[in-house]
């Protein structure tokens, strides 16, 4: 449209077309008519690149307004302009009021602007009153309509802001509340745990404290005393990580009081208590390993020993724990299968943690059973 508007307003530049009026008026169109029906051409065409490229549509609407065809891609590009620039609305909208101005003031005064009255007038004159209050006109409602194009576009854009903004403050409330019903939670687990379980470890090791001590004044068995020391030890153990669970709990904290540093310690409780186990740890550049994967890596291991000591007592354990940078870190726990079944009641919490410790950090795990050999296979970033 805008070059069918343009190619008729090409009469409007001395000496593009010859007019005739009368009765039967029509134009011829010269050389110079061809090339400025060519530029407008061009220029029109710039209007595909108007989002990525608006400068262009810019240049090309002030080149056809000096021209003299028409100022339409000027405020074609004046939009542009708006849309891409909104803070400088105010500038340019005054460019645009004045190339319009300026545009009917030469059509008023020169012998620029023949094609509306050759186009409404069988002979038209073209510095007749009537003309330039008629170019005023047109020029008045052509940018009041682009003036009201820009506001309804501002406005819709604040208005679609708003609602982004509303939308995201909803979601950042909904998380908020999501937050507060978490952390709710976690005090009450914390609490049912340092009331309820805290009670019984603590019970638990004052008893066997006092075992130990009844031993020692008696002996009986010589490896007695060796038992009960472990109880209570394994006793302490056990209470210290329930106060670690209950503090990361009401801190929403990552559990770093444990690392793989530690699993030699873990181990040796184990072997204390009569069970055999392996132990091969590998560890390179751990400075950079995050607290969650270390704290990951030694649940993964404390569990699968639990497990392999509650479901193949008396069956030898090999534990290798490896981390390098790069390749991360590597767990694998190994039990042969026992020959017959544990009299052990088992729900499988056990190893559905560990799939949640793993999925947790992003790694990869693999259990179950082969060639006679239970196995816990983990790799964590």
């Amino acid at each position: 449209m805008g070059v069918l508007v343009d190619i008729a307003c090409v009469i409007n530049v001395p000496g593009a077309a010859v007019l005739t009026g009368g009765a039967d008026p029509r134009s011829s169109i010269t050389s110079t008519g061809m090339l400025l029906v060519l530029v407008v051409i061009g220029c029109w065409s710039t209007v595909f690149f108007r989002v990525r490229y608006p400068p262009v549509v810019v240049i090309a609407g002030g080149l056809l307004a000096l021209a003299g065809v028409s100022y339409l891609l000027g405020l074609v590009a004046a939009f542009v302009a708006c849309l891409r620039w909104p803070h400088r609305t105010r500038l340019i909208a005054a460019v645009a009021v004045g190339t319009v101005a300026l545009f009917i003031l030469r059509e008023a005064l020169t012998p620029w602007g023949q094609a509306l009255p050759w186009l409404l007038d069988e002979d038209p004159v073209a510095d007749e009153t009537q003309w330039v209050l008629a170019r005023g006109i047109l020029a008045v409602l052509s940018l009041g309509l682009l003036s009201a194009i820009v506001v309804v576009r501002g406005t819709r854009a604040e208005a679609s802001r708003s609602k982004l903004q509303a939308q995201a403050q909803h979601e950042r409330a909904d998380a908020l509340d999501a937050a507060l019903a978490r952390q709710a939670e976690r005090e009450r687990i914390a609490r049912d745990l340092h009331d309820g379980l805290g009670h019984r470890l603590s019970t638990l090791a004052l008893a066997a404290g006092a075992f130990e001590a009844q031993v020692a004044t008696a002996p009986v068995d010589p490896h007695l005393a060796e038992w009960a020391r472990h109880v209570r030890g394994q006793a302490h153990l056990a209470l210290e990580d329930m106060r670690g669970f209950v503090g990361a709990l009401r801190s929403d904290a990552p559990d770093e009081a444990v690392s793989l540093r530690q699993l030699g310690a873990l181990v040796e409780g184990v072997r204390g208590a009569g069970h055999r186990v392996d132990l091969t740890v590998i560890l390179e550049g751990m400075d950079g390993v995050s607290p969650a994967s270390e704290s990951a890596a030694y649940r993964i291991v404390q569990e699968a020993l639990t497990n392999a000591l509650k479901h193949a007592p008396g069956e030898p354990v090999t534990v290798t724990a490896t981390a390098a940078p790069g390749a991360g870190i590597r767990i694998r726990v190994a039990n042969p299968l026992a020959s017959t079944p544990a009299d052990v009641a088992g729900g499988g919490q056990g190893i559905t943690g560990i799939r949640e410790r793993v999925a947790a950090v992003g790694g990869e795990v693999w259990i179950g059973t082969h060639e006679g050999w239970f196995l816990v296979d983990a790799t964590l970033p």
